[in-house]
């Protein structure tokens, strides 16, 4: 039998079937409100399932705001670890914290209100002062608490917090050369300050001055001249994609490095690195996206496979290039090519062949992710010997439903639950796993369901939303 086509008769035929994991993603989805009660009864039913669904970061917000209600301190743990778990629903917990654990998985949460991290700062707990400095949340007003009685960990951890402001910076900059190193390399740092640090007697601050987001082209240039080479790369390394910068010769390899990712990169620059001794120097240059045709063509035809593989996956390799790495004698440099679109159709026929072939599951792996592949080859490689073949199979978004019904019966449970959710596989047929033995695949099918539902009810919407705008 097919899938229940609206909400209310889906919501119906799970709690027939009485299969909390299938029935949890219905749980707070939109049009089932009518059925919320008996759901919950039915993902209540044990202490097992309350412990499982509090830490699933898929469960619906919604349960977990009514899984907060418990009183068993492993549940509520739970809750307050879940990535899923709303800034509400923390609030609530918040109000009824206990212990440090809770507190500092509570700071340390994405989705906790500003108000709870601000209250938090005042709490004497090391762990729940390091978690709220590992939370990129934490709001400004929360660290300037926080440097109150600071040790020099936590001012170093203040210095690189996102959040941390002008005034946070300024009153840092007395501090210890570690504490000062994490101020200058903060975007928010005063820009008076980081030219200060940019002709340090330190090398360390130097350094991270020259890694600062925030670096005018002025100061990055001269940092290019630094005697320091790990300066000189620094300056390079988070500026790779910016213009307005000379680049010329440099002796230190990791200057070499990261002049090869540069966008501003001259030509004949260029053709000297890619005659480099360091291979890494050439594998960084032929990932380069600005790197000119020429230049790509000839590490095409590097001796080490490293740099062919990189310069295969160039966005400006031709396809006629693209073609000769598919004949490539390493596999690696194979499978580089044997994902792109753009790999003309006769060479992707030859690697299609490939899927046989000792030592070639890399290639039989690109091929399958690519949405170029014939069906005939997604129904072989579907039903290849290696599960992460074909589970590349499931996770290419033209895999035909002819190929993905094959993945319904794959041994390995995550195969079975990536085939269910892709959109290509009929409803229908998505719905014939919700037997399934493994939890994970009767959840997806559950997913599956409910989205197709909500999705129903918001196409049933729109037409009269549209029709009452003035």
């Amino acid at each position: 039998m097919g899938a229940p086509a609206d909400m209310a008769a889906l919501t119906g035929a799970l709690l027939a079937r009485g299969d909390a994991y299938l029935a949890l993603p219905a749980y707070g989805a939109d049009g089932a409100q009518g059925t919320r009660a008996a759901l919950a009864r039915l993902l209540l039913a044990s202490a097992r399932l309350k412990l499982v669904f509090a830490a699933l970061p898929f469960t619906p917000p919604a349960f977990l705001d009514l899984l907060a209600g418990e009183e068993r301190p492993a549940i509520l743990q739970r809750i307050v670890r879940n990535p899923a778990t709303s800034g509400a629903t923390l609030l609530r917990l918040a109000r009824r914290m206990e212990g440090g654990a809770m507190r500092a998985a509570i700071a340390a949460h994405a989705n906790t209100p500003d108000v709870v991290l601000a209250g938090l700062a005042a709490d004497a707990d090391a762990a729940v002062r390091a978690a709220l400095l590992r939370n990129p949340a934490t709001p400004a007003l929360a660290l300037h608490a926080l440097l109150d009685g600071a040790t020099e960990v936590e001012r170093a951890g203040v210095a690189r917090h996102p959040q941390a402001d002008g005034e946070l910076l300024r009153a840092l900059l007395g501090g210890g050369a570690v504490v000062r190193a994490e101020v200058v390399a903060h975007p928010h740092c005063p820009l008076t300050r980081v030219a200060d640090a940019c002709v340090d007697a330190d090398a360390a601050i130097r350094r991270r001055a020259a890694g600062n987001p925030a670096l005018p082209p002025s100061l990055r240039q001269a940092l290019l001249r630094d005697a320091d080479p790990a300066v000189r790369a620094e300056a390079l390394r988070l500026h790779a994609e910016r213009q307005g910068v000379s680049l010329a010769d440099d002796g230190d390899v990791r200057v070499r490095r990261a002049q090869a990712r540069h966008a501003a990169l001259p030509e004949d620059l260029a053709e000297t690195l890619s005659r480099d001794a360091d291979v890494w120097v050439r594998i960084w240059l032929a990932r380069n996206p600005s790197l000119p045709t020429s230049l790509v063509l000839s590490l095409c035809q590097d001796a080490q496979p490293g740099v062919r593989h990189a310069a295969g996956r160039n966005p400006g390799c031709p396809p006629d290039v693209l073609a000769r790495l598919a004949g490539d004698a390493d596999p690696w440099v194979r499978a580089a090519v044997a994902c792109r679109p753009d790999l003309p159709a006769e060479a992707l026929r030859q690697l299609e062949a490939e899927e046989a072939t000792a030592g070639a599951v890399d290639v039989a792996s690109a091929v399958a992710r690519n949405p170029m592949a014939r069906e005939e080859a997604l129904h072989r490689l579907a039903v290849h010997s290696e599960a992460d073949v074909r589970r590349a199979v499931a996770l290419n978004p033209q895999a035909p439903a002819a190929a993905l019904r094959l993945l319904l019966d794959d041994p390995y449970p995550l195969n079975r639950a990536f085939a269910v959710r892709h959109p290509n596989l009929p409803l229908t047929d998505a719905w014939g796993r919700a037997d399934d033995d493994a939890p994970q695949v009767r959840f997806a099918v559950g997913k599956r369901a409910v989205s197709h539902a909500a999705a129903t009810i918001g196409a049933a919407r729109r037409p009269l939303e549209t029709f009452q705008q003035p």
